[in-house]
């Protein structure tokens, strides 16, 4: 019972997660790259702030520390069957690339899966690692993270006041090149490559690398087959993460809307390491909440958010495709042409498809479709 408890949650974990992704894309897939606003009013200025506050920055935590405690699950259960781990796992990380790859170039090139699948590998490094060397190396590569989110911050300030020019160039080309046909927009997004995987660099992995630790380490404990007995250590605590997570987020937002100099925005990107973190885990402890709710509709939205969490990888892949076709010319062609509170309401209708389908699905097989993929090319 406590094992399935524990699935539950971590599905749970996975369903939310895949819900904040989807609202963190958004902006990424809906408009150009490169910081320029077009059509923004001053409700497009709130609704960006809200998405800065409350979404930047958590949801990919939350999926790298399951990933990692996912991989603790991976390494036991091919160890308990006899089977060679390394082996199994590198596979795994082979597929994750493959995929990755492929939704790079012909969906999104914000793809988090080649991420995941080269930081796995040093992960695996760390397998039989002790408590004391991942929480230091954990702790290094968060202050990294810190670090790179005020360089970020830099590029941003250079790109807004230095060479507006160079921002306005490359933005009418993203335009051009995304509401073309199907050959243009996949040229155009390999072509904006160069840009977003070293932004990806800089923001995904340090981060992600130091939760992909974390979750390693409670995997190997076990920590989660009772999540409520963790959670309560932090029973005191709550109130000054809340605090901490809020001056955080709120100098990030300063750093979005007002950019004096670039100290100033070094130090409130840099500020998204702390902000982040600490919503991160509040989070997951409300998450905790639901799961433990009798509420009859509560239930149901559990039940179906756990659903979308056992098949992350597919929903994760088919919100880019929606999105793609939604955007594209060679769909629907709204790219660079709506505001971000319009363009966000999408997030219902795509993540209740997500709950609905998810639901059916698992009525009749064990796996998402691209989970049968990727254990075809794991186990062979």
């Amino acid at each position: 019972m406590k094992n399935e408890s524990r699935m539950m949650y971590l599905d749970l974990l996975r369903g939310f997660a895949i819900l904040g992704i989807l609202i963190s894309n958004l902006p990424a897939i809906a408009e150009p790259p490169y910081g320029m606003k077009i059509g923004y009013t001053d409700l497009s200025v709130f609704v960006s702030s809200l998405g800065y506050f409350f979404v930047t920055g958590k949801f990919f935590l939350i999926f790298s520390f399951v990933f990692g405690y996912g991989f603790t699950i991976l390494i036991k259960s091919s160890e308990a069957k006899g089977l060679d781990t390394k082996r199994i796992f590198f596979r795994r990380l082979l597929g994750l690339f493959l995929l990755g790859v492929l939704h790079a170039c012909f969906f999104f090139n914000g793809d988090i899966l080649v991420t995941y699948s080269i930081l796995g590998i040093f992960l695996f490094l760390f397998k039989d690692a002790d408590f004391n060397k991942i929480l230091r190396v954990s702790l290094i590569f968060w202050i990294l993270s810190a670090l790179f989110y005020g360089f970020i911050g830099l590029l941003s300030y250079y790109s807004s006041n230095e060479d507006p020019t160079l921002t306005k160039n490359l933005t009418e080309q993203s335009i051009h090149g995304y509401l073309g046909n199907f050959v243009s927009s996949t040229l155009q997004r390999m072509t904006e490559l160069r840009l977003t995987f070293p932004f990806i660099i800089l923001f995904n992995w340090p981060s992600a690398f130091s939760l992909f630790l974390i979750g390693l380490w409670m995997g190997r404990q076990n920590i989660l087959q009772d999540p409520n007995t963790f959670f309560n250590r932090f029973k005191a605590y709550w109130f000054y993460i809340f605090l901490i997570g809020t001056i955080g987020n709120s100098f990030f937002i300063w750093g979005n809307l007002q950019i004096s100099s670039y100290f100033h925005s070094f130090f409130t990107w840099a500020s998204l390491a702390i902000g982040g973190f600490a919503f991160s885990l509040l989070y997951c402890y409300g998450l905790l909440r639901l799961s433990n709710s009798e509420n009859r509709i509560l239930n149901y939205l559990k039940t179906a958010m756990a659903a979308v969490g056992s098949m992350s990888l597919t929903n994760y892949l088919s919100h880019s495709i929606l999105l793609a076709f939604f955007f594209n010319g060679w769909g629907l062609g709204f790219y660079g042409k709506l505001p971000p509170e319009k363009y966000m309401l999408l997030i219902f209708p795509i993540y209740g498809f997500n709950l609905v389908f998810s639901v059916i699905w698992k009525k009749y097989f064990q796996m998402g479709p691209f989970e049968i993929l990727l254990r075809k090319i794991t186990y062979g």
